[in-house]
């Protein structure tokens, strides 16, 4: 008989810790401990003796999840010397990393052990203008995270609130019944033949533009007049008739149609006489 398989039920852990990302490090930032207390209007890094720092550590801005921790620890060893969570909940980040009013190079950090809960002030300070502004910048942009996830949830809840009917009225989009779309079929292809009989137009325009005016046809000019009459009036003018002005030309005309009228008259007594005899 078959043995039949089973499959091994696996548990997965839940407490896996979430993965972290460096955001921000320097290779060189200054520790000093302890610093004075802060006056009225806050800390001043004058007052620290800036020179004679405490210890040369490691700076990281370390996220995961949704929180972000300021790290310190040993260049050499990378063994944790303090971390300065940041608050989450939308408590000012100026209560963890206070930066100084005297200097853009110095801050205060609120470092916090993790196993017994407590905390204490902390002077961090950098050799380099670009390196503080660096870790200003990772500050504001945790900021600008938290604001915008709490603008999401916002929305979120909002949107849930309306699907369950809380907000207001739920909205329906489903489509309501007896409802005509109308549909336009054969537009394309009547477009189509349209485009095409344009196309054929400008073909023929552009053809009749490259053979130029030959492609144009033209009527024949009219036959010249027959002359009426015999051989004197069909004949050509003389030379001199020819070479004279238009005046004696003309009358040369006129004195050559006239005997033609007279021979018809005579011709047509002919005629007559010939057929009274």
């Amino acid at each position: 008989m078959a043995s039949k398989s089973r499959l091994a039920k696996v548990s997965l852990p839940t407490d896996i810790p979430e993965a972290e990302l460096v955001q921000w490090s320097c290779r060189e930032g200054y520790v000093y401990v302890p610093i004075p207390p802060a006056g009225s209007a806050g800390h001043r890094a004058d007052k620290w003796d800036v020179d004679k720092w405490f210890k040369a550590l490691k700076v990281e801005l370390v996220a995961s999840g949704d929180t972000m921790t300021v790290r310190l620890s040993d260049q050499e060893t990378a063994e944790l010397f303090a971390e300065c969570p940041l608050p989450s909940d939308g408590t000012p980040l100026t209560t963890a990393v206070e930066p100084v009013i005297d200097s853009s190079r110095y801050f205060v950090l609120r470092v916090v052990d993790k196993e017994t809960g407590k905390h204490a002030f902390i002077g961090l300070g950098f050799r380099e203008r670009s390196d503080a502004s660096g870790f200003t910048t990772g500050l504001d942009e945790y900021r600008k995270y938290l604001r915008r996830k709490q603008e999401a949830d916002v929305m979120k809840a909002d949107f849930e609130s309306r699907e369950n009917g809380e907000g207001g009225p739920q909205r329906d989009y489903s489509l309501k019944a007896n409802i005509v779309i109308p549909l336009k079929i054969g537009t394309t292809k009547r477009q189509d033949g349209d485009a095409a009989g344009a196309s054929t137009s400008g073909s023929r325009a552009g053809s009749a533009v490259v053979q130029g005016v030959g492609a144009l046809k033209l009527a024949p000019p009219p036959s010249a007049p027959k002359p009426v009459g015999g051989g004197a009036a069909g004949a050509a003018p003389s030379a001199g008739a020819a070479e004279g002005t238009p005046g004696q030309a003309s009358a040369a005309n006129t004195a050559a149609a006239q005997p033609a009228q007279d021979n018809d008259d005579g011709w047509g007594d002919f005629t007559s006489s010939s057929g009274a005899s």
